[in-house]
C-alpha cells in the first residue's frame, strides 16, 4: 500500500463535512420485473461527488463522501477469491486521468494500490492454472501517454518534430506479483489515419498539455483464449488484440472494419464487454454514445448487444436498448451490464440516469442523480448485491 495515497484518502473527511450527498430520484420501478441488487455510482461534477451505493428505492446504503471525494469506475470486484470494491482516484485533465487504481476490502480499507494509471479501465480478471489449481488475479489498466510525433499530415502547423499525440496503453498486471505481464501501445499497432477525430481545440496536438487524442481507449476485456478486446472511442472501432504478440487480429467498426455490420452501426462507444466466447462466435455488449463532442452526433445513445461471427465476417445486432426520451445526448461515459434473467442495467454517462430493461426491451426501472443539462455524470454505473461494511 502507498502510504502517501492512504494519507490523502483519509484526510478527505475534513472537506466532506461541508458537503451533502446527491440524491437518487426513482422515476420508475416495476415490482417483480426488476432484478434485486444495489446501484453503484460515482457521480462527478456535482456537490458531494464520491462513490455511493443506493438501494432500488433511492435510499443511500453506503456513502464514500467522508473517505474519498470524487472517484471513477466504482464497482464490486473479486480479489483473492473474495468480494472487494474497486475504484480509481486521481486528477482528470482533457479526457483522461492520472491517478491510482485502488482495491478495497469490505470495510472500505485500501488493500492494493496500482499507481500512475488512467481511469478508463480497471478490470480484474481471474484465470485458473490447470497444473496447480491456483487462481491468478490480473488487472487490466489503461494509461494515456503524450509523445512527440510528426503531425504535419494532420494539419498541426508547428515544427514537424514537435507535434504531440497520445499513445494509449493498456497493461495486464499480475496482482499477486505486481508484475506487468502484457503491455500494448496504440501507436505501435494503429495508424493515426484511422482516427475519426482530427486535432482540434483542447486536443490540437500543439503542446504536451493539448496532445491529440487520436485513439482514446475506452475499455479493455479479455477473451478465454488470452486475447484482448480493446475499444477505441476516437476510431469508433473494437479491436481483437493477440495476447501473444499484440498484433491486431480483427477490427469491428470504424474505417477498416473486418466485418460487415448488418443493419446497425455504433460510434464513440464505451464499456465493451465479452458476454460469450464460443468458437468463431462472440457476443459483445457495449454502450453506444453515438457522439463524442468533437464530431457530429451519429444518432441517439443506446445500449447494444451484438453477435460477431468470425467465420462469415459479419456482425449483427441482437438487442438494442434506447433511452426513454429521444433526442438527448450522452457524449461521455456510459456502461451496460447483463443481469440475471437477461435483464440489462445501463448507466448513461453524461446523461445522469440509470435504467433497467428486460431482455425484450421493456423499461422496468429508471432513476436519476441530477437533471439533464447539468454537468453531472457517472463514468460507469453498476448493479450488484452490496456486502460491505460488516
Amino acid at each position: 500500500m502507498h502510504l502517501t495515497g492512504t494519507i490523502a484518502w483519509l484526510s478527505f473527511g475534513l472537506l466532506a463535512a461541508t458537503q451533502s450527498p446527491p440524491t437518487l430520484t426513482v422515476e420508475k420501478n416495476v415490482a417483480g420485473a426488476v432484478i434485486p441488487g444495489s446501484i453503484y455510482l460515482a457521480p462527478n461534477k456535482i456537490p458531494g461527488a464520491a462513490p455511493y451505493v443506493f438501494n432500488l428505492t433511492g435510499s443511500t446504503v453506503f456513502s464514500g463522501l467522508a473517505k474519498t471525494g470524487p472517484v471513477h469506475n466504482f464497482h464490486p470486484c473479486t480479489y483473492n477469491k473474495t468480494e472487494h470494491f474497486c475504484l480509481w482516484k486521481g486528477t482528470v485533465t482533457i479526457g483522461y486521468g492520472s491517478g491510482d487504481a485502488l482495491v478495497l476490502d469490505r470495510q472500505f480499507r485500501v488493500v492494493k494500490t496500482l499507481p500512475n494509471v488512467d481511469f478508463h479501465e480497471f478490470n480484474i480478471k481471474q484465470s485458473l492454472n490447470p497444473t496447480n489449481g491456483k487462481v491468478t488475479d490480473t488487472a487490466l489498466l489503461t494509461s494515456y501517454i503524450p509523445v512527440q510525433r510528426d503531425l504535419s499530415a494532420f494539419g498541426v502547423p508547428n515544427d514537424p518534430s514537435q507535434g504531440w499525440v497520445i499513445d494509449c496503453h493498456f497493461r495486464a498486471v499480475d496482482l499477486n506479483s505486481g508484475k506487468t505481464v502484457f503491455d500494448w501501445s496504440s501507436l505501435d499497432h494503429v495508424p493515426l489515419s484511422e482516427s475519426l477525430v482530427l486535432p482540434t481545440g483542447g486536443i490540437n496536438g500543439l503542446t504536451q498539455q493539448f496532445a491529440w487524442d487520436y485513439f482514446h481507449m475506452s475499455s479493455v476485456d479479455r477473451l478465454s483464449s488470452g486475447d484482448y478486446i480493446v475499444s477505441s472511442r476516437h476510431t469508433s472501432t473494437i479491436y481483437r488484440v493477440s495476447g501473444k504478440d499484440g498484433s491486431i487480429t480483427w477490427r469491428l467498426g470504424g474505417k477498416a472494419s473486418t466485418f460487415t455490420l448488418e443493419g446497425f452501426k455504433f460510434s464513440s462507444q464505451h464499456h465493451v464487454r465479452v458476454i460469450s466466447d464460443v468458437g468463431d462466435v462472440l457476443t459483445l455488449s457495449l454502450f453506444d454514445n453515438a457522439y463524442n463532442a468533437f464530431t457530429p452526433p451519429q444518432g441517439d445513445p443506446s445500449g447494444k448487444i451484438i453477435e460477431v461471427d468470425v467465420a462469415t465476417k459479419t456482425a449483427r445486432l441482437l438487442r438494442q436498448y434506447n433511452f426513454p426520451e429521444a433526442g438527448l445526448e450522452a457524449y461521455d461515459g456510459g456502461s451496460l451490464m447483463v443481469l440475471p434473467k437477461g435483464n440489462v442495467f445501463i448507466g448513461w454517462g453524461s446523461l445522469p440516469y440509470v435504467t433497467e430493461f428486460t431482455s425484450d426491451g421493456q423499461l422496468v426501472y429508471s432513476a436519476r442523480f441530477a437533471v439533464y443539462g447539468s454537468s453531472a455524470f457517472s463514468y460507469r454505473a453498476f448493479k450488484a448485491p452490496f456486502r460491505g461494511i460488516t
